[in-house]
């Protein structure tokens, strides 16, 4: 039975696969820093690991005393991670110790999550609120620089549209944070739901049949929530997986999930701006309106014009830090 140091080992192994199927291991490798280049996974886990928990102390705001427990342990678990990392490094133990940081941020998000109704708006969340709208901001620039250019006749860089795209979709990341949309469709409560009433717990007790029922019911709800999630990750990863033989061919389909998802957050966001119009809500309308026109107009010309070929594989790259950008702005903006 293998003992909890060597699980955590097996995490990090996971997170170095991840990273080395992904070509990140590589692009650190050709970084000019200061670390031996096997080092530098452990070193990068370290640092965004220290950085997230930073992030979480920082919005632990407001004067409950478990908000305030919880902005003390992660400011102690920050400052633990680096000073282990000069006592156990180098040496046998690195392995162990990103396995550990792994699953003290995971640790440190679900507590984030269910404080997030004590906590109060400081002014770390006001910094991340006017970060997103720089963000914004400049991607709506030169998303309207490269419409004066199609207009007028001009040849658009498309390195130029690219970054448009980009910082368009990093600046309303919030409003596609996988979970936020899945409680807005209803899929958490639902899951919820179901396993409430399978555990017995939902009113009357239920019979014996119809708690397995629910029981399965919630397991495939919450499966395909985790799906959901994990697909991001599934399509960077497939092209290393299948040249390196561990995924069948078929995976490589994966590599059409990035647009068709960009393709239907588009739709989604020119819903959500008529809605807002509806209501008279003309800001939200016009924010949802240019991102998800822009999109739909990035994604025609990346498969019309030859000139987009290479950025055609950054998409699942966009998506990917756009998923993450969208748990750390939606981090930011829970419980408000």
């Amino acid at each position: 039975m293998p003992t909890f140091a060597g699980l955590l080992t097996r995490l990090f192994e996971l997170c170095v696969h991840v990273l080395e199927r992904s070509g990140a291991a590589a692009g650190l490798a050709a970084l000019p820093l200061p670390v031996a280049p096997d080092a530098r996974p452990l070193a990068a886990l370290l640092g965004v690991s220290t950085i997230v928990l930073l992030l979480y102390a920082a919005l632990a705001s407001g004067a409950d005393t478990r908000v305030r427990a919880f902005r003390a342990a992660s400011l102690l678990a920050a400052a633990t991670l680096p000073l282990s990392a000069l006592r156990l490094l180098p040496g046998p133990r690195g392995p162990v110790l990103g396995g550990a940081a792994i699953v003290v941020v995971v640790l440190a998000s679900a507590s984030h999550r269910a404080l997030s109704p004590l906590r109060r708006d400081g002014t770390a969340s006001r910094l991340l609120g006017r970060t997103r709208l720089l963000l914004e901001g400049i991607g709506l620039s030169i998303s309207g620089v490269s419409l004066a250019l199609l207009l007028s006749g001009r040849e658009l860089p498309v390195r130029l549209a690219f970054w448009s795209l980009f910082l368009l979709r990093l600046s309303i990341a919030d409003l596609l944070d996988p979970s936020r949309l899945a409680a807005g469709t209803g899929l958490t409560r639902s899951a919820a739901r179901d396993v409430r009433t399978a555990m017995g717990r939902a009113g009357r007790p239920p019979r014996a049949a119809r708690r397995l029922r629910r029981a399965a019911s919630g397991a495939a709800k919450l499966a395909l929530l985790g799906l959901w999630i994990a697909l991001p990750l599934a399509a960077v990863l497939a092209p290393g997986e299948v040249a390196a033989g561990a995924w069948p061919p078929w995976a490589l389909h994966l590599r059409w999930y990035p647009p068709a998802a960009l393709a239907l957050t588009a739709l989604l966001l020119l819903g959500q701006a008529a809605r807002a119009a509806g209501e008279r809500r003309l800001l939200d309308a016009a924010r949802g309106a240019a991102v998800g026109l822009g999109t739909a107009a990035w994604l025609f010309l990346a498969f019309r014009d030859p000139g987009f070929g290479a950025y055609r594989q950054a998409l699942p790259g966009i998506l990917l830090a756009e998923t993450v950008a969208g748990f750390l702005l939606g981090a930011a903006a829970r419980g408000r």
